[in-house]
């Protein structure tokens, strides 16, 4: 684990300007010195400075020749303790040969290493070979990227002497590649944890110096953190003010996120621009909570679970949306628990069992209540509700139970269920 500075050295005929980022300015032959003096003051022996040389780039620019190479050059650096590898690489003039330059970089990448790359010289395949390499590196070796640079000689001032090249920072651009993956993981898997991650990471020192957008954006994220998670343990019920009803209810939850996206999309700053296509994505792929009634949470919440295989939240989510449905069917309070347990679970159950009315165990005071959507409720949703509920309780009871349902049967049923039992609402309104 350390710093690393990687470059690769070119073979052009490099002549002296002045390197400049932001109040630095350097003047020398080698954007590499510069980023050096620019970036790695602060570096000890145990950080290292790699520099990738085929073998013309060697003789031209990193050896002595007619003019200081680049060699002798990080050597005569003042008050500077970080050391200085060469590796060779070869040409690249193949698809076999940009596989070996890809090995040499990586092999020399270790865990936990925080990386700077130089993509100024080399071969025109170098930036996307750092692209694919860094990414890799992030997974495999957990690295840390702390910059990737480029030394824009073709940008050059002419009017000054020598002249003046800006050295631009790329480094947002590997930023946005992590934004997108995070974001398709969650447009695939219904996942927030990559996005919150990943804007930790990327938002923080934007967020320190107060950067335009930087914080709209952690707000959005932080709301459709809530929203995902509300999800996963099933807050199905719309709670209104209430403290923290972000953290307990799906409709709130969601209402805030959409509340928090809405500023960001017009938004022109650096930080949201690139952004916005992304949370547009979101956007859409959360548009069936866009109604708040109980009801419709609970299908929305069916259909997105079964599409990110969240096949336990999915029966869990039906179940109690078919209660809720009856309950507004008969115009009860479907956030009352009574009203959902006592009267609509009862109902069903005793009309599935049949058991005729002097047999049943209830409190007297809902007998009316219960007899009324016994006589009313159809057939189809009492044998739906008992099907979706056996499947339920085999899953909560983690397989203990006597008719042990397999997973593949459990992920096509609840399709199945689903599908009938919003057919059955989208008739019976």
């Amino acid at each position: 684990m350390g710093k690393k500075f990687l470059s690769v050295l070119g073979t052009g005929r490099y002549k002296d300007c002045n390197y400049v980022y932001g109040e630095e300015k350097n003047k020398t032959r080698f954007v590499q010195e510069a980023l050096i003096k620019t970036f790695c003051s602060n570096w000890t022996k145990e950080d290292k400075a790699i520099i990738f040389l085929t073998k013309d780039a060697r003789k031209i620019n990193w050896e002595n020749n007619k003019e200081k190479g680049l060699r002798d050059t990080l050597k005569d650096l003042k008050n500077f303790s970080l050391s200085v590898q060469d590796v060779s690489i070869v040409d690249g003039k193949n698809t076999e040969e940009i596989w070996k330059i890809y090995d040499n970089i990586f092999n020399v990448i270790e865990e936990g290493d925080e990386i700077i790359f130089d993509i100024t010289h080399g071969f025109r395949s170098i930036p996307m070979l750092v692209l694919v390499i860094l990414n890799y590196a992030k997974v495999i070796k957990n690295i840390k990227l702390k910059g990737i640079y480029y030394g824009a000689f073709e940008a050059r001032d002419e009017n000054t002497n020598p002249p003046t090249t800006p050295i631009f920072e790329l480094t947002e651009f590997d930023e946005l590649l992590e934004w997108t993956q995070a974001v398709n993981i969650f447009l695939k898997y219904g996942n927030s944890k990559e996005i919150t991650k990943v804007s930790m990471k990327n938002l923080q020192e934007k967020l320190r110096k107060n950067v335009d957008g930087s914080r709209q954006t952690k707000q959005f994220i932080d709301r459709l953190n809530d929203f995902t998670n509300c999800v996963y343990t099933c807050r199905g019920k719309l709670i209104e003010n209430v403290k923290n009803n972000n953290k307990k209810s799906i409709a709130c939850a969601y209402k805030n996120m959409e509340g928090a996206l809405e500023p960001i999309l017009d938004n022109e700053s650096k930080v949201i621009k690139p952004l916005t296509p992304l949370f547009k994505k979101i956007q859409k792929r959360t548009f069936d909570f866009k109604n708040n009634d109980n009801v419709s949470t609970g299908l929305a919440v069916v259909k997105w679970s079964i599409d990110n295989n969240l096949i336990q939240q999915a029966y869990t989510a039906l179940e109690e949306t078919i209660k809720t449905y009856v309950c507004s069917k008969f115009n009860l309070d479907d956030s009352n628990y009574e009203n959902r347990e006592k009267l609509v679970n009862k109902a069903i159950k005793l009309k599935f069992q049949e058991k005729p009315e002097s047999e049943w165990q209830i409190d007297e005071k809902y007998r009316e209540g219960i007899k009324k959507i016994i006589d009313s409720l159809d057939e189809s949703i009492i044998k739906l509700a008992d099907k979706i509920s056996q499947a339920r309780n085999d899953i909560n009871h983690f397989g203990f139970s006597k008719k042990v349902k397999d997973y593949e049967t459990l992920s096509k049923d609840i399709e199945k269920y689903y599908e009938e039992f919003k057919e059955y609402v989208e008739t019976n309104i």
